[in-house]
């Protein structure tokens, strides 16, 4: 297991560790629960926007299904979470590389909501064939602490019940990512012919009695004015902050299929990267020396 991903473990654990906490807080007897999962009781589970559905086989009691609700953000509420989401730089950046970050409790504090429950009443538990049963039973402590497992692999699950999934909340973010950049603004010129022209920025500057110098005679200065190779000076090293650029960028907004393109992407340069360092660290050759 690479680092990397051994931080991202621990960060996906995290998640997990935090739900058990909270039922454990609560009085649930997990335990009990576990033993259905290393029975294989559940046969089936489906996390959707403000419940969890699932269905169990009992030994005594036959097939039961179990229904949990929470309460899902209303949509002024998401709009005041994704705002603060995309105003915190580095969160975003995590989001759309498809990380979950660990701190992002605060960003919904700052909304005024909770992505986890706060407490046992925000969950509303029903079992088919303990309906007459003190609640929550066996069967629903089985599939909470299922749900925790499942966010260990798949933190956006929390998001899921608070209703919007993964590919929602990534857009609105690429969303508010376009609207916060400006286009730059490019000076209007009028030619000769009294059209209205558009300036390139960065163009080669004239000089300032007007005439105009052929390009042959700025080929020197065309790319500025380079200092000599041997002044330069190079320093390699890993990147501080692992693809970058690639987490700023986000997935690309073209296909569907957007995730699955960074995630090759992500692979790609990552290759790159370790193999560009392989080469800058290499031993030189005897040839190589005498150059």
């Amino acid at each position: 297991m690479t680092v990397s991903s051994m931080d991202q473990t621990k960060r996906d654990i995290s998640w997990a560790s935090r739900w058990y906490e909270l039922l454990n807080a609560w009085g649930y007897d997990l335990g009990r629960g576990q033993s259905f999962i290393r029975r294989d009781l559940v046969q089936s589970m489906d996390v959707q926007s403000g419940r969890i559905l699932a269905q169990m086989n009992d030994p005594k009691r036959g097939m039961c299904a179990v229904e949990i609700e929470i309460t899902p953000f209303r949509d002024q509420e998401w709009t005041a979470v994704l705002d603060a989401l995309a105003g915190e730089a580095i969160y975003a950046a995590q989001l759309l590389a498809g990380d979950m970050p660990a701190a992002i409790e605060s960003v919904f504090a700052s909304a005024h909501v909770s992505l986890l429950p706060l407490a046992a009443d925000d969950l509303s538990i029903r079992c088919r064939v303990c309906e007459h049963w003190e609640q929550p039973c066996k069967h629903a402590v089985a599939v909470l602490y299922l749900h925790g497992q499942m966010i260990a692999n798949d933190p956006w699950l929390l998001f899921q019940l608070r209703g919007r999934n993964r590919q929602q909340v990534l857009e609105s973010l690429r969303q508010r990512r376009r609207d916060t950049i400006n286009p730059r603004e490019i000076p209007q010129e009028t030619n000769e012919r009294g059209q209205s022209a558009t300036v390139a920025l960065g163009t080669l500057q004239e000089p300032a009695d007007g005439t105009h110098l052929p390009l042959a005679a700025q080929i020197d200065t065309f790319w500025g004015n380079s200092a000599p190779l041997r002044a330069l000076h190079h320093h390699i090293n890993p990147p501080s902050i692992r693809l970058a650029l690639l987490r700023r960028l986000g997935p690309p907004p073209f296909s569907q299929e957007s995730m699955e393109t960074y995630n090759t992407l992500a692979e790609i340069y990552q290759q790159v990267s370790a193999r560009a360092l392989d080469l800058a660290f290499a031993p030189q050759s005897d040839e190589d020396s005498k150059r």
